[in-house]
């Protein structure tokens, strides 16, 4: 397996004075138990991996035993020495146990100096149905996402490329050749997508036709998942919603019938929220906030983004088209560029589980819609997915016309480049428009020009 950029944040919570049990949360199949396996054995001394799913492993805690007791029947069990600032415990697949996720409390408060890791598919789900909790200011969490186009590039071995990229600055002068280069190579992550054992073997084989099992295994997976945690009656609901969410990214989301399947609208709210709370899925609120603090319209019916373009790509039978483009906004009606934007913005959060919102008006005879809001800088920046050129971003020009905010972003498939505009009515801003494969530097880039 390759690494991953969040084991920077691994390296920052080893290293830390007042250190918490940290529990890592993420769909299934987006590296947690990997990044943790690389992390483990390259700064620690021991490493004791315990897998809940085996039962042997779960007899650890079978009742609640003093950390001491506990930590000396691993010792035995994992024949290796418990060494606090050495030894590193990863507890997987927790949500098993209710008796392990409330232990993590007393590793905290009484052996502090002894690294402690959680993490397990469908905590959330697990917690929402069977009333589990972690110990309220006992851990702390992050969040992993899918693979990025900086973690592909890396896991192709595309180390110039990397670099290249990692060292581009907002007045930075990109090539007409070397921006068709590094679009090329973005597409090629499109088709593959983030889940990391798809990247693991295209970067073996280099063949699409390879990873198609792999993408048939996680969504079977997906499925399977469902019915350990719900009833039959409800899993029909949520394994629909698995089957056919890749065909309404980028869309509205109408509970009521969704995607024609008859199912009442209180039924497939529940079955969303599910999916949501395992981050198969997420939904994107509408809000008409002009400034911060973004206020979303929770009646208004969210976007749908899914977990992984690689897997929507796979259902939906986009890939030959994804292949002979030019430009990714032409793709499936614009909705696999929104969903590449989302996910994105996703992952750039490690400490917290956050909330995409875009921004939604509705006047007699007109609406306008952005795809995204963002908030940097104590700004909130609109964020456009878009081909067209600056003078057809009508729905832009509304927001800034009535917003104090003179910044905006544009993704897109062409060059980087910051330019003035002037609205219709005359009010200047300016719009800084971003190539799809910048979009994980996008805060970097902030730094420079907000």
């Amino acid at each position: 397996m390759f690494k991953r950029t969040i084991e920077k944040y691994f390296l920052e919570w080893k290293n830390r004075q007042k250190r918490k049990p940290l529990v890592i949360r993420g769909a299934r199949q987006v590296g947690k138990t990997s990044a943790v396996n690389l992390f483990a054995h390259e700064y620690f001394n021991t490493y004791i991996y315990i897998n809940l799913e085996l039962e042997d492993n779960l007899a650890l805690f079978s009742r609640m035993n003093p950390v001491r007791e506990l930590l000396q029947a691993v010792q035995l069990k994992f024949n290796k020495k418990i060494i606090p600032g050495e030894t590193l415990i990863f507890i997987d697949e927790v949500q098993n146990s209710s008796i392990a996720m409330n232990q993590l409390r007393y590793f905290y408060e009484e052996m502090p100096g002894l690294h402690v890791v959680a993490a397990g598919s469908l905590l959330e789900v697990k917690m929402k149905t069977e009333g589990f909790s972690f110990p309220v200011g006992r851990v702390e969490y992050c969040y992993m996402h899918p693979v990025t186009f900086e973690e592909f590039l890396s896991a192709m071995g595309e180390k110039e490329m990397l670099e290249y990229i990692n060292s581009i600055r907002p007045g930075s002068s990109i090539s007409p050749e070397i921006h068709t280069t590094l679009m090329r190579k973005y597409h090629e992550y499109l088709l593959v997508g983030g889940m990391p054992e798809a990247v693991a073997r295209y970067a073996e084989t280099k063949l699409l036709i390879d990873v198609d099992p792999v993408y048939e295994s996680i969504l079977t997976g997906f499925k399977d998942d469902v019915l350990k945690y719900a009833s039959l009656a409800r899993a029909k609901y949520i394994q629909y919603i698995v089957e056919h969410a890749s065909k309404y990214i980028g869309l509205p989301v109408k509970y009521e019938n969704f995607g024609g399947s008859g199912f009442r609208s209180r039924e497939m709210s529940e079955a969303f929220d599910v999916l949501e709370k395992a981050m198969i899925i997420s939904r994107v609120y509408a809000s008409a906030s002009k400034q911060l603090p973004i206020v979303n319209n929770l009646k208004k019916a969210p976007k749908l983004l899914f977990l992984d373009t690689g897997l929507v790509n796979y259902q939906v039978a986009l890939r030959t088209e994804i292949i002979n483009i030019q430009n990714i906004n032409a793709v499936y009606h614009g909705q696999i560029g929104e969903q590449i934007v989302g996910q994105t913005l996703l992952s750039l959060s490690t400490r917290k589980n956050t909330n995409l919102s875009y921004w939604y008006r509705e006047q007699k005879g007109s609406i306008s819609e952005i795809d995204y809001l963002v908030s940097s800088h104590n700004k909130l920046i609109p964020v456009e997915v878009k081909s067209g050129k600056s003078g057809t971003l009508r729905s832009l020009h509304n927001f800034m016309d009535e917003s104090k905010n003179k910044f905006a972003i544009r993704i897109y498939s062409g060059i980087m480049g910051i330019e003035k505009i002037r609205t219709p009515n005359k009010k200047q801003f300016a719009l800084f428009s971003i190539p799809f494969y910048l979009l994980n530097r996008i805060e970097q880039l902030l730094e420079d020009v907000v």
